[in-house]
Parts: C-alpha cells; sequence; structure tokens
C-alpha cells in the first residue's frame, strides 16, 4: 500500500515538473544601433522578443560597467511602452543607472516590444557585453548577454572633389573619403562604392573595395567625353549611402571636323548671308568657331566678318578654314531685290546664273530634202570651245539605218579653240517616203559629246520620164556652165576675123 502511494507520488511530481518545464519561456534581447563612435550619444532602440512559451512579465537590463562599479554607458532619456512601468536602479553616489527594469502586462508568444534610451558610449573603443534577464508570468527567468562595439563613427556619407572645369577625353584625379557620423575622417572604412555619371560616355573606375591602408582616403582616375555640365556618382550599396560631385564644365577637345551653315543658299543681289561655322571633336561634341573661322575672299560679294552681301549674279563658292579644316559650300546670286514683307517667310529663287558654253558643239543643217531614190551632201561642223586638243573626234547618225548615212573623214582632231568640217552623205532608198529626225553624236577619246538633229524631208520623186539624182543635177550644170564659158573664149579669143 505504501509503495503504491510513493509511486502515484512520484509520477504526480514528473507530470508537474514537465508541465512547469513545457511553459518555460525563450525570449531575445537586440540593440539597435550595437556599434557607434566614442563618447558619442545615441539614439538607441531595444527590442525585446518572446519566442515561445509564457508570457514575460519582467525585463532587467544591466549595463556594462568598469572594475570599480562604474556604468561604461550613460543612460538617459529612457522611453518605456504604455503596457509598462520603467525603473532604474543606481550606486551610492552615481547620477547614471547601472540597471533599468521593465514592468508589463505581458508579452505573448511570438510577440516583441520596444524599448528606448539615449545612450553616450564610453571613451575606449572595444566591445561590450551587456547582460539580460527576462521573467516570466511563472517567475521562470531566461538570460542572456548583448554586444555593443565602440570604436569609429558608422559610414555617414561621402566627399569628392573634382575639378571645376576639364576638356573632353583629359583624365583628372578624384578623391573619395569616407566619413562616419561623427564627421570625421573613416580611416577603418573597408566598403565597396561604385561609380556612375551623367556623362554615359565617361570613363569611370570599376567597383573599389577600400582597403585598411586606405585610411578612407582613396584617389582614383576618371575621363569625361561629353561637353557640358558633368558630375558624377559614389555610391555603397551596402551601407545605403551614396554622394554626387559637384558639377565639372567639360569643353571640347580639338576640332578634327568643320561644318558650314546655311548649305548651298539662294539669294537676291543685295541680300545678305550670315554663315556660322560649326566645329566637331573626335568624341561628337560640336562647337561653334565662327568667330574663330576665317572667310576666303569672294568675287560675288564682300564680308563683314560672317555677313556675306551678295554684289553679283552667279553660283559663288563660299569658303571658311578653321585651325587647318577648310570647309565649301554654293551660294546662287539671281537677279531682282529680296521683297521686304514678310522677311521670315521663305524665299523662292531662281537664279540667273550664265552658262558656262559647252566644251564640244555641232553645227548641222536644220532641214534636209531628199526625194526616194537619191541622194545629197551636207557639212557639219565640230566646234571645241574647250582650252585642250580633241583627239579622235567622230560623228555617228542615229534616227534612221545605218547604211543611209556615210561621214567622211571617219575621225578628225580638233584644235582647242578650233573647229573641223565633216562630208556627210545622206542616201533614200526609192521605197521610202516616210521623213525622218536624224540625230547626230559627236563623241572624242576625251569622253566629251556633243548632239545636233536635222530634219530628213524625203518628197516624192519628180514626175519627169528621166530623174537624176539632185547632186548629178548640180554636177550637169556645173559641166554645162564650164562648156559655155570655154565656148565664148574660144570664139572671141581664137576666132578674131584676119586683118586684110
Amino acid at each position: 500500500m505504501k509503495t503504491t502511494k510513493i509511486m502515484t507520488t512520484a509520477i504526480l511530481c514528473i507530470a508537474i515538473s514537465a508541465t512547469l518545464v513545457l511553459a518555460t519561456h525563450t525570449s531575445s534581447v537586440t540593440m539597435n544601433p550595437n556599434t557607434w563612435a566614442k563618447s558619442t550619444a545615441k539614439s538607441v532602440t531595444i527590442t525585446v522578443t518572446n519566442n515561445g512559451g509564457d508570457n514575460i512579465n519582467r525585463i532587467e537590463l544591466l549595463v556594462p560597467e568598469t572594475s570599480d562599479l562604474k556604468p561604461l554607458y550613460l543612460i538617459e532619456d529612457i522611453t518605456t511602452p504604455s503596457v509598462c512601468t520603467q525603473s532604474t536602479t543606481k550606486r551610492t553616489n552615481q547620477f547614471y543607472p547601472y540597471k533599468i527594469i521593465w514592468d508589463c502586462t505581458g508579452i505573448t508568444d511570438g510577440n516583441s516590444l520596444n524599448f528606448g534610451a539615449t545612450i553616450t558610449s564610453p571613451s575606449a573603443s572595444g566591445n561590450y557585453q551587456w547582460k539580460w534577464t527576462t521573467i516570466d508570468s511563472k517567475n521562470v527567468a531566461n538570460s542572456g548577454t548583448v554586444t555593443t562595439t565602440v570604436g569609429q563613427a558608422p559610414l555617414s556619407y561621402f566627399t569628392i572633389s573634382v575639378p571645376s572645369t576639364s576638356v573632353a577625353g583629359n583624365i583628372f584625379k578624384i578623391t573619395v573619403r569616407a566619413y562616419g557620423d561623427d564627421n570625421l575622417v573613416k580611416t577603418d572604412y573597408t566598403g565597396t562604392i561604385s561609380f556612375s555619371s551623367t556623362d554615359a560616355k565617361a570613363v569611370l573606375p570599376v567597383d573599389y573595395t577600400f582597403q585598411p591602408s586606405d585610411a578612407g582616403t582613396k584617389v582614383f582616375s576618371v575621363a569625361y567625353d561629353s561637353s557640358g555640365n558633368q558630375s558624377l556618382t559614389v555610391k555603397d550599396s551596402t551601407a545605403g549611402i551614396s554622394k554626387t560631385s559637384t558639377i565639372t564644365l567639360v569643353k571640347p577637345g580639338s576640332a578634327v571636323d568643320i561644318a558650314i551653315n546655311p548649305a548651298d543658299k539662294a539669294v537676291y543681289v543685295g541680300e545678305k548671308v550670315e554663315y556660322k561655322v560649326l566645329a566637331k571633336d573626335s568624341f561628337g561634341n560640336s562647337f561653334d568657331v565662327t568667330s574663330k573661322a576665317t572667310f576666303a575672299k569672294n568675287e560675288g560679294g564682300s564680308w563683314n566678318k560672317s555677313v556675306f552681301t551678295a554684289e553679283k549674279e552667279g553660283v559663288w563658292v563660299v569658303i571658311a578654314s578653321y585651325s587647318s579644316l577648310v570647309v565649301g559650300t554654293t551660294l546662287a546670286v539671281g537677279k531682282g531685290t529680296a521683297p521686304a514683307e514678310t522677311p521670315t517667310q521663305p524665299i523662292n529663287i531662281t537664279p540667273t546664273v550664265p552658262e558656262k558654253p559647252a566644251e564640244v558643239t555641232l553645227s548641222v543643217p536644220e532641214t534636209l530634202t531628199i526625194a526616194p531614190g537619191s541622194n545629197d551632201t551636207m557639212i557639219i561642223t565640230v566646234n571645241n570651245n574647250g582650252d585642250k586638243d580633241l583627239t579622235g573626234v567622230e560623228i555617228k547618225a542615229e534616227g534612221v539605218p545605218s547604211d543611209w548615212v556615210n561621214v567622211y573623214p571617219v575621225a578628225n582632231d580638233v584644235p582647242a579653240k578650233g573647229s573641223k568640217d565633216y562630208l556627210v552623205i545622206v542616201i533614200v532608198p526609192a521605197n521610202e517616203t516616210e521623213s525622218k529626225t536624224i540625230e547626230f553624236i559627236a563623241s572624242s577619246d576625251q569622253g566629251l559629246t556633243a548632239t545636233k538633229s536635222t530634219s530628213l524631208v524625203i518628197s516624192s520623186a519628180p514626175t519627169s520620164m528621166f530623174t537624176f539624182p539632185k547632186n548629178v543635177l548640180q554636177l550637169g550644170i556645173v559641166i554645162i556652165a564650164v562648156a559655155a564659158v570655154v565656148i565664148i573664149g574660144w570664139e572671141l579669143w581664137f576666132k578674131k576675123p584676119k586683118s586684110k
């Protein structure tokens, strides 16, 4: 009987103990921030979390102390949630507490509460242990520590030194410095920074991780390639801190090309044209060099700086030069004067420009009349209006069959400013009655050509019994005329009456 009671009591005690063990809570305490500079006051958030088990009703936080029991961190302005009350414990003759106590209605399973305080760090760097204890509603305690670090202040911002001006493509130096929130250079900074710029063509450093030997300061090389106001940005993505530099005015580089504007313009005599000369550097930056450009003299008008006054009709070449670069355009000057009204409206001008004579021309009869079945001759003259001799000048005919036209000589050399005649025989078949147009084409070894047309009129054949070609008839008339002259001379001179 006694043995049974003892066993029952043991089992009951084990069950109660197991119940108590299962009810014991687990907790954690964190402080944010947990790193700051020496002798620096920070607003710190203390977070208490119930990770499971019974409700937490009490939190005790012990401040790290010196060996002679003086608090290393100075606690002020403690804040407490409305569900809690707060008290502190100080040692004799000490102003700052070494313990903070919060009594709460309960932090339930899986929930947290935030407490706050203004805390000033020690004057010596190092790692410091804070002890904490949480007590649940069954008066079961759970303890742990949280570490804070004192050293240099955490990264707060960067500074970037850049030049106020630069030239496109020129490399210059920049200096990047890391600062803590105490406004001192953070000589222990070992973060990684990246670079970006307003200039899409800029030559920037690759991502860089600061080394302890950099002591928070590093010099980099940069080049802007686009003209204008440019800047760059340094960013530490991990810390979420970035800095944009001041503006650098980037000037264009040396000119490698120039252009003139307006191009191929047409104006009236007396009208003015203002020209601009734009240069480009090797990076494509454009800049105005009109004031530094030189404009060549022109017989068609006069210059006043970059303004040209048209004075003569014709097509003139406008030439500008800058830094050994030359550019040109045409200006067509026509008769008349520009309308005075609506000067902003575009003026459509068709200038009267003296035509330059063709270098080769043909002199060809306009009309040639031939009866069917007969032939006729004509003279074609090739005129060389140029300053150079022409060789191998040939004449070909188009518009009629090739056997209708014969040209003598086949080829000629025509001297400069001279001319040569060609004999052309045109033969019309007896069955052809329709008039034609013959196009004569002259060509030379130098590639110069000229064309001229003749209307070939084919008239009806004579109705007499005998028909002769026109040139045969002409030849007959000439023979008869010569014979008549001979007979008349014979009678007058050789048959004089004899003297008695």
